[in-house]
């Protein structure tokens, strides 16, 4: 392995950029530089790029050729809240159905669908849980510095849920249930409400579309 000499280096690569970009051509090495004091730039440079061990402090993960100016900011995704306790237990649980094609509570009119888990509890109970998915996109304009169009940033549409109750144990519905049991027994849900609640089927007339009216 060639052997670097760091008076050459600082000849040849004058800038913490320039010096972190040819340490990572040659070695895949990626070094945080910038700011730290020009001497131990160099040698932890050489060190790299001679196979030695590297200060932790002066590793990152990051690309050197990325700049992070031209990075397209992007949001964290939203956690859910934990599961009430004021549902069932789990193991209660006595029938599961996952519907995959129901429409998207966020954006009803488009195609875009959703899954949902049904569970049906010992005492009666009817949840719903939108698993999603996730979707990201772009929010805004600008331009970059080679004068095209770029989201602003990135941001998720994002439809799940917790789990939350459609029907309780006395049978009757909640507001958001009554909507969803109305689809899930007309003809655009497909009549699966057969398969949610398999012991207690009721046929309801009304066929609706959206069932997040």
């Amino acid at each position: 392995m060639a052997s670097y000499d760091i008076e050459a280096l600082k000849a040849d690569l004058p800038t913490a950029k320039e010096l972190a970009q040819f340490v990572y051509d040659k070695t895949g090495v990626a070094l945080d530089l910038v700011g730290k004091p020009k001497e131990e730039q160099y040698q932890v440079a050489k060190n790299a790029l001679d196979g030695k061990r590297v200060p932790q402090d002066y590793l990152t993960g990051e690309n050197p050729y990325v700049d992070r100016r031209e990075l397209i900011p992007e949001d964290p995704i939203p956690t859910l809240p934990t599961r009430s306790a004021d549902l069932p237990p789990e193991d209660a649980m006595v029938h599961f159905f996952g519907a995959t094609n129901m429409p998207h509570p966020l954006d009803p009119q488009s195609d875009r669908k959703v899954q949902i888990n049904f569970k049906k509890y010992e005492n009666g109970v009817i949840t719903y849980q939108v698993m999603g998915p996730l979707e990201k996109v772009a929010q805004g304009e600008r331009i970059n510095k080679y004068g095209q169009k770029q989201p602003e940033k990135f941001t998720w549409l994002d439809p799940r849920t917790p789990e939350m109750v459609v029907r309780n144990a006395d049978g009757t519905f909640t507001s958001q249930g009554r909507g969803l049991y109305a689809y899930c027994v007309g003809e655009k849900g497909a009549g699966i409400w057969t398969l949610i609640d398999r012991e207690n089927v009721s046929i309801n007339s009304r066929n609706i579309a959206n069932p997040w009216a």
